[in-house]
């Protein structure tokens, strides 16, 4: 057999390969409610605010991000096999320059946040796919939106974008508080429902200050003192678990109409924390709810009166549930006002101590354990109580001389001790700890 018979003999056997792999996968989505076609980019892009267009040069793009295609995405799947016989004969070209070690030019793609769509080159996408390449060389055009696509995104969710992206360009809040961009709904209309919430805190606010706030202080009142406040809880008491599927602002709709109804019924508004807990209790999915505080025990409220933080902070809580573990939690205190002060070579007062140990020390580690839902992986414990664990776990770590952000401390912690061993391992550190104690007790 010939060398050019045996090239025809693979590049046909590859692409039969990769029909069938496209039937399979065809199956596979179906059962796992995947997306199976590519993104159409100019439906996207008609549905998006694109604020500019930059030429990025030539780059290096892994083959996993390009998710649609500007003329051909009914032509191949989500992994880029060829789902029809008409593209046999292009296809098994490039698969033949392929075995040829031919150089073919750069495809050509756009850029939208993480993901790529092909401009020129679907059939070298995937023959590159079908060869197991990761990467592929690109000529690459970025489009800058506020709204991030996810890889995940299927065309049933373009509405949404949609909605998403007009909601964005008409509060301006991705420029005026960057991290609104991630604000994300699942039901449709719920963006109406939020400039609805804008709107009526505008005409409140006009109230209270016998005039009319711009649009901008509008925006930005009810960001900062209304949604970003219950967003916070949301993570905070780790209750997203308990609504798969969900996001914290489909959360923040619920539990603001929830606290509505409380008002109406019961004649005092509960605020923002009982009405989030409330719903929860009452809609929350049971197995997978964290385990929400109870009320104040009489040794949180003395926690919070010795520490002033209700002072501090509204609303606070630090719910924990031995109460004999509030005294480790005021040596954290009283230990974060001595090395406060040593680098910063001054007396520091208690009531700056506090402040700092809640914003600069407890706050990021259940902030990082709510982002991460770690509360889910140990429903018996509250979120001060893994405050504690991961704190652990962070000196265990520094006593190696391994010094780690509170954010993948946390994920590891997960990792090691959130398994089916994690009851455990747990009780392994909590051993450890009392033994250091004790060996620096009789030292």
């Amino acid at each position: 057999m010939g060398y050019n018979q045996w090239i025809d003999q693979q590049v046909d056997s590859d692409f039969q390969k990769a029909r069938f792999s496209a039937f399979l996968n065809a199956i596979k989505a179906r059962l796992r409610d995947e997306p199976q076609t590519l993104l159409p980019f100019e439906e996207v892009r008609a549905r998006l605010n694109i604020r500019s267009q930059t030429d990025r040069g030539m780059q290096i793009v892994p083959l996993q991000s390009i998710i649609g295609s500007e003329g051909r995405y009914s032509d191949f799947d989500r992994q880029f096999l060829p789902r029809h016989e008409v593209t046999k004969a292009r296809w098994k070209n490039v698969d033949r320059a392929h075995y040829n070690d031919v150089m073919l030019p750069p495809i050509e793609l756009y850029q939208i946040g993480e993901v790529y769509f092909v401009r020129d080159g679907n059939h070298r996408v995937s023959v590159a796919r079908q060869q197991g390449q990761d990467f592929i060389d690109a000529h690459v055009i970025e489009l800058l939106s506020d709204v991030p696509i996810k890889p995940t995104m299927t065309q049933d969710e373009l509405n949404q974008l949609e909605e998403r992206s007009d909601f964005l360009e008409w509060t301006n809040l991705a420029q005026l508080r960057p991290e609104a961009q991630f604000i994300e709904l699942t039901t449709p209309g719920g963006y109406l429902d939020l400039i609805r919430h804008i709107n009526g805190h505008r005409y409140f606010k006009s109230l209270e200050l016998g005039e009319e706030p711009t649009s901008e202080e509008a925006i930005l009142s009810w960001y900062d003192n209304i949604y970003k406040p219950l967003i916070d809880e949301i993570y905070d008491t780790g209750i997203l678990a308990a609504f798969p599927e969900r996001t914290a602002t489909d959360l923040y709709l619920w539990i603001m109409d929830h606290r509505h109804y409380l008002t109406q019924t019961e004649g005092i508004d509960p605020g923002p924390k009982t009405a989030a807990i409330d719903y929860t209790r009452h809609f929350g999915e049971r197995k997978n709810r964290v385990k929400l505080p109870d009320p104040p025990s009489h040794a949180e409220l003395e926690f919070i009166q010795w520490s002033k933080l209700n002072l501090l902070r509204q609303d606070v809580r630090v719910p924990l549930s031995n109460d004999n573990d509030y005294a480790r939690i005021k040596l954290h205190v009283i230990d974060h006002q001595y090395f406060m002060g040593k680098d910063l070579d001054r007396e520091v007062t208690f009531e700056e101590a506090v402040q700092s140990w809640y914003d600069t020390v407890y706050r990021p580690v259940t902030q990082a354990i709510a982002q991460q839902h770690i509360g889910e992986m140990f429903p018996r414990h509250t979120i001060g109580d893994l405050y504690l664990l991961i704190t652990d776990y962070l000196h265990m770590l520094r006593g190696q001389g391994v010094e780690i952000q509170p954010l993948q401390a946390a994920r590891e912690y997960a990792e090691r001790f959130g398994s089916e061993r994690g009851a455990f391992l747990t009780g392994v550190l909590h051993r450890a700890r009392r033994l250091m104690k004790r060996a620096f007790a009789t030292t």
